[in-house]
């Protein structure tokens, strides 16, 4: 009796699990305002890697998903704790590989200390960078890394890319450290001091996602960027 009512459960957990699996076209989309990866324009996901995805799902054939554009705190939190929902573009760090499920890449990131193009410093290595102030956007891979390393610097958080920027520029702060693509339109008031990691942007997934659907969203990205139609996306936003 109980083998039969052991065979019984199995049988119903593994009917739960199959009516509980979501396709790729049945997840929830995240992304946040990161120009010009994902931001809103006249109220509508825009972007290299809106587009990416748009892309994407035309070669599996599926209909483009909506994308909700959220701050980056809300929507890392909504990956860890919410079932079936992905994030992008989220930077891959040894930190986070474990964490999520992961289809690469989108472009690839590097995280940087800049200086204003006027700045006499020399840094070769962090300790060269130990007694000075930094601006860093909290709750970003950048963050994360500096706050992880044996690494003493005094760290100034600031709640966006132009807040940075403006500490820089009044010499409040010796250095900004952001990933390469967030001084977009701004790389002549500054410039590359010290190249802190190079990782890939993503797109990641709750846990929950099923290796197939995984596989299928990765095979389908892979012939994407092979395309010509890759091509001219790239050059439409980074050239």
């Amino acid at each position: 009796m109980l083998v039969i009512r052991l065979a019984l459960l199995t049988v119903s957990l593994l009917c739960c699990g199959q009516l509980s699996a979501r396709t790729l076209e049945q997840l929830d989309y995240y992304s946040e305002e990161f120009f010009p990866y994902n931001y809103l324009e006249q109220g509508q996901a825009v972007g290299f890697s809106v587009e990416l995805l748009a892309l994407i799902f035309a070669q599996l054939e599926s209909p483009a998903p909506e994308v909700k554009i959220v701050p980056w705190t809300r929507g890392y939190a909504t990956l860890q704790h919410q079932a079936f929902t992905v994030l992008f573009s989220t930077i891959k760090t040894p930190q986070r590989a474990d964490r999520f499920e992961w289809a690469c890449p989108i472009n690839v990131s590097r995280g940087k200390f800049y200086g204003l193009t006027d700045s006499e410093l020399e840094i070769t290595s962090l300790k060269d960078a130990e007694n000075l102030k930094i601006a860093i956007m909290k709750g970003q891979a950048i963050d994360g890394f500096l706050t992880r390393s044996d690494f003493t610097a005094e760290l100034i958080p600031v709640k966006s890319v132009e807040q940075a920027f403006r500490l820089l520029a009044l010499r409040r702060v010796d250095l900004i450290a952001l990933t390469e693509q967030s001084l977009e339109g701004h790389q002549s008031s500054f410039k590359p001091l010290y190249t802190l990691f190079e990782h890939d942007y993503c797109f990641a997934f709750n846990r929950s996602i099923s290796q197939q659907e995984l596989a299928r969203f990765q095979a389908a990205l892979e012939q994407v960027r092979q395309s010509d139609a890759f091509e001219k996306l790239y050059q439409k936003y980074f050239y």
